[in-house]
């Protein structure tokens, strides 16, 4: 086992690992990090691991409900973790998502992401399944570092019922791959091929769905809307059955739909040949996070009949590039099918559809989103050299921004990890977000952030008066804070460097009152002269004809980085008894 940085995918089954994660899995193998895909094994398994990607087996895992094997594949699971020992653990899917949070948190995986691909209730289903599921996604988010959320509407639903915390939930999206799915690479023959292999008339229209052969996806109104359609129309049905599923379609389905002549291909690894010979693209489905065969079909220029729920409405922009129509409602989806027999119809649909595919469906947007969170918190949390590796993605020259408190994780895991012979961060991270999120809120109090493209990659935070920021935190914070920091304060030693801390910030005998509290750079992007831009950029915002700031009196490169910045030597205190500082101040 090598020491190189290790990002692990779990997932239910590696179909998922495949078709749905496979661009997020080569990216960090090509900046020399180690990928793994955890799964139940099958048929993918051989080309994942042709891509330089190792697959960790999890027999028992099913998609189907059974207790007894998830409790079984989440044992597997902590085994496989205590072997290969990830440094990012990135779940996925419902039931991975929540044992596998847990687990990685509870084996000390240094990061821990979470993609929702869907929250597994909507406000339509009964109280007592919503109930569960918030329940347990708002217990499993508590062991992540980052929720990336697909659906818009999902970031809306978690935030207004607080199913993660706010600063951790992230609007990730989904794509897909726009130079596989794109109709102009294709010789024009091959779309007869394809209707010719399927044995439809050129003056027929060809409608097609892509999903797994389960309930949940329409077919049972996909088939009742096909025997209301007239011979112009020819459905096809792609995809797996999945017996495991408790709604996978009966067999009687099957053959109703067969008697009204829709044709059941079945498994196909070869979509974007066939989405070539379709005509209307439909998803009948009554529950989707955010659907990737409708992107396929938007990016292969397909207009698109699908109803409308959470996912689907943010692929079809309704008369646009397709057409919304009710959950379980085969006349409703008849009829829309019947008006896309219009060419001219579906002609501009189709030119709708690649342009909102163009727009907002790019895989590698998604894939950037992904490795940026990951950077972001590996500076955070002081892992230099993944921190390293997925910085080399990107070279930009940074900009300075205002800090919002979705900035708050980022802030205090940079400061406990760039700062950390001070004493702050010993007061351990839950204390040191409720610091910043309150620099982060008082008027007072200027913080930046430097991010160039690659993210967050250092900050500077000031007030201009310590004495009235500790009096302002004390008064609306010291709750909290205490509660945060209680852990740590197991010692009377501890206590008594709290108590020198908050007087001298609230004495007030110091030379100026406006005071650079902290400035750290990650790492990877020291020397290139960040720190030094963000402190004159700080000395600006505040506005301050004079500006102090304390370090430790033996802390040379910081009492040089800040001589650089116009700051001279004033005075040497003992903030903490037996502990000299520097003080340094900065005039007009």
């Amino acid at each position: 086992m090598t020491d190189r940085p290790r990002i692990a995918h779990l997932t239910t089954v590696d179909l998922s690992l495949r078709y749905l994660l496979l661009p997020q899995l080569t990216a960090p193998i090509e900046l020399g990090i180690e990928s793994y895909g955890i799964s139940a094994p099958g048929p993918w398994v051989a080309e994942l691991e042709a891509r330089g990607i190792e697959h960790e087996p999890l027999m028992s895992s099913t998609r189907g409900v059974d207790f007894l094997a998830d409790i079984r594949a989440a044992l597997e699971f902590w085994r496989v973790l205590r072997r290969v020992r990830p440094t990012v653990l990135h779940t996925h899917n419902p039931k991975p998502g929540i044992y596998g949070r847990i687990l990685g948190r509870l084996a000390g995986v240094p990061i821990v992401v979470n993609t929702v691909h869907g929250i597994y209730a909507t406000e339509d289903d009964p109280l007592v399944k919503r109930v569960i599921v918030y329940l347990l996604e708002a217990i499993a988010s508590r062991f992540s570092d980052a929720e990336l959320v697909q659906s818009a509407e999902d970031v809306a639903l978690m935030r207004r019922l607080r199913l993660a915390p706010r600063h951790r939930i992230r609007h990730l999206g989904n794509g897909v791959d726009l130079i596989h799915f794109d109709p102009d690479r294709f010789d024009p023959k091959v779309r007869a091929d394809v209707r010719a292999e399927i044995g439809v008339d050129d003056d027929q229209i060809l409608v097609g769905q892509v999903g797994r052969l389960v309930l949940e996806k329409g077919y049972a109104e996909l088939i009742e809307a096909a025997e209301q359609l007239d011979e112009r129309f020819v459905v096809v049905c792609v995809g797996p059955e999945d017996p495991d599923k408790p709604d996978a379609v009966p067999p009687e389905i099957i053959e109703r739909g067969r008697r009204a002549g829709v044709r059941f291909l079945g498994m196909r690894t070869d979509v974007e040949r066939l989405y070539l010979g379709l005509d209307v693209f439909v998803l009948a489905s009554h529950r989707e996070g955010f659907p990737r065969a409708a992107m396929e079909a938007a990016a292969m220029g397909l207009p698109i009949v699908a109803t409308d729920i959470r996912g689907c409405r943010e692929v079809v922009d309704h008369g646009s590039n397709g057409f919304l129509v009710p959950v379980r409602d085969p006349g409703s989806l008849a009829a829309a099918i019947r008006e896309l027999g219009d060419t001219e119809t579906r002609k501009r649909m189709s030119e709708a559809a690649r342009q909102k595919a163009r727009e907002s469906f790019d895989d590698r947007r998604i894939v950037d989103i992904v490795l940026g969170t990951y950077l972001e918190l590996a500076r955070a949390k002081g892992l230099h050299e993944l921190a390293s590796a997925l910085a080399g993605r990107r070279d930009g020259e940074p900009v300075i921004r205002a800090a919002t408190v979705a900035d708050v994780d980022f802030l205090a895991g940079m400061h406990a990890s760039a700062i950390a012979t001070g004493f702050l961060p010993t007061l351990g991270l839950p204390f040191m977000r409720v610091l910043y999120r309150a620099l982060v809120e008082d008027p007072d109090a200027v913080v930046l952030v430097a991010e160039d493209e690659s993210g967050p990659c250092g900050f500077v935070a000031g007030v201009r008066s310590t004495g009235a920021f500790y009096r302002k935190f004390l008064r609306r914070h010291a709750i909290r804070a205490g509660l945060a920091a209680a852990p740590r304060m197991v010692s009377p030693s501890r206590i008594r460097r709290v108590w020198e801390s908050l007087r001298y910030g609230t004495e007030g005998d110091h030379v100026t009152e406006a005071e650079l509290l902290s400035l750290a750079v990650a790492p990877d992007r020291r020397g290139r002269g960040i720190g030094l831009r963000l402190g004159e950029e700080l000395l600006v915002r505040l506005g301050e004809p004079r500006v102090r700031v304390v370090v430790g009196a033996d802390n040379s490169t910081a009492i040089g980085a800040y001589r650089r910045m116009g700051f001279e030597p004033r005075a040497t205190i003992e903030v903490h008894s037996g502990e000299k500082s520097q003080v340094l101040v900065w005039s007009r």
